[in-house]
C-alpha cells in the first residue's frame, strides 16, 4: 500500500490550444482574432449607417454648379427666343409698312436696342449659350462689334423721331427715348475710355472706368426696353395689332430686360467689391 504524501498545489495550465482558463488563475487571455473581429464589426455597422446618410441628403458641389448651369442655358435659351419674336416681328411690321418716318424709328430702336444691345451686354455672361466656349479675347471683340452697332442703330432711330416731333417730347415714351439716347451716347464714349483704359489709368484708374462704363451701358440698356414697352401703347403700334397682341409684346420685352439684365449686374457687383477692397 502506498504512502500518501501531501499534494503540491495545482498550478493552471496554460497553452496555445487552451480556450478556457481556471477562474482561479491570475492569467487571462483574449485571442487577436476575437478582438480584431469585435473592432471590424463596430466599424463596418459605423461607416455603413455615415455613408448612407451622406449619399441622400447631400450632393456634391460638383454636381450642384452642373444643375445651376444647366438652368442658367435654359433661361438663356429663352430669352433668346423672346429677343428673336420682338425683333422679328418689329422688323416685318415695318418693312411690310415701308422704312419711314415713324416706321424707320421703331425698327432701328429695335434692332438698335432690343436685338444689337441684348445681345451685347450678354456676351461676357458665362451662361450664354452663344458665347460661352469662346475665350474672354475673342467674347471683347464681338461685345465691341456688337455694341457698336446697337448704339448707332438706337441712337439714330431715336435723333429720327426726335427731329420729327421737334425735340418737343411730352410723352412717357418720348422723355424715356431722349434719356435713353443721352446715357448710349455717354456709354459709347465711356467705352472708347475703357478701351484705352491702360492711357488714362494716370486720371482714373482701370476698374473705375470699366465699372462705370459698364453702369451707363447697363442704365441705357434698362432705359430703351421700358422706352419698347410704352412704344406699344403709341399710335403707330395700337393701329396696326390687337389688344391681345400688344399685352404679348409688352410680356416679351419685359421677360427679355429681366432675362437680359442677370449677367449685367453680377458682373457689376462683383466689380463693385473689387473697389470697396481696394479703396
Amino acid at each position: 500500500m502506498r504512502e500518501t504524501t501531501m499534494a503540491e498545489p495545482e498550478r493552471p495550465v496554460v497553452s496555445r490550444s487552451q480556450k478556457v482558463v481556471d477562474y482561479g488563475s491570475t492569467i487571462q487571455t483574449r485571442t487577436y482574432a476575437a478582438r480584431a473581429a469585435r473592432q471590424a464589426s463596430f466599424v463596418l455597422i459605423e461607416s455603413a449607417q455615415r455613408y448612407s446618410k451622406m449619399s441622400h441628403n447631400t450632393l456634391s458641389p460638383h454636381e450642384s454648379q452642373d444643375r445651376w448651369q444647366r438652368v442658367e442655358f435654359f433661361l438663356n435659351v429663352l430669352n433668346q427666343i423672346c429677343i428673336g419674336f420682338v425683333t422679328i416681328y418689329i422688323s416685318y411690321l415695318t418693312l411690310r409698312t415701308g422704312l419711314e418716318g415713324t416706321s424707320l424709328h421703331a425698327w432701328l430702336v429695335t434692332i438698335g436696342f432690343s436685338f444689337f444691345m441684348a445681345e451685347g451686354v450678354m456676351i461676357h455672361y458665362g451662361g450664354n449659350v452663344l458665347t460661352h466656349s469662346y475665350k474672354r479675347h475673342t467674347k471683347t471683340t464681338i461685345h465691341w462689334i456688337v455694341l457698336t452697332l446697337g448704339g448707332c442703330c438706337g441712337a439714330s432711330g431715336a435723333l429720327i423721331k426726335m427731329i420729327q416731333k421737334g425735340f418737343s417730347l411730352h410723352s412717357t415714351h418720348g422723355k424715356l427715348g431722349f434719356t435713353a439716347f443721352v446715357l448710349c451716347i455717354l456709354a459709347m464714349t465711356s467705352g472708347l475710355s475703357a478701351l484705352f483704359s491702360a492711357r488714362v489709368k494716370r486720371l482714373i484708374t482701370p476698374l473705375l472706368n470699366k465699372t462705370f462704363h459698364n453702369f451707363l451701358g447697363f442704365a441705357c440698356f434698362v432705359i430703351a426696353l421700358v422706352t419698347q414697352y410704352y412704344g406699344y401703347q403709341t399710335g403707330y403700334f395700337t393701329n396696326r395689332s390687337e389688344t391681345d397682341f400688344q399685352i404679348l409684346m409688352k410680356c416679351l420685352t419685359l421677360t427679355s430686360l429681366v432675362l437680359s439684365s442677370y449677367g449685367p449686374m453680377k458682373a457689376l457687383y462683383q466689380k463693385c467689391e473689387n473697389i470697396s477692397r481696394q479703396f
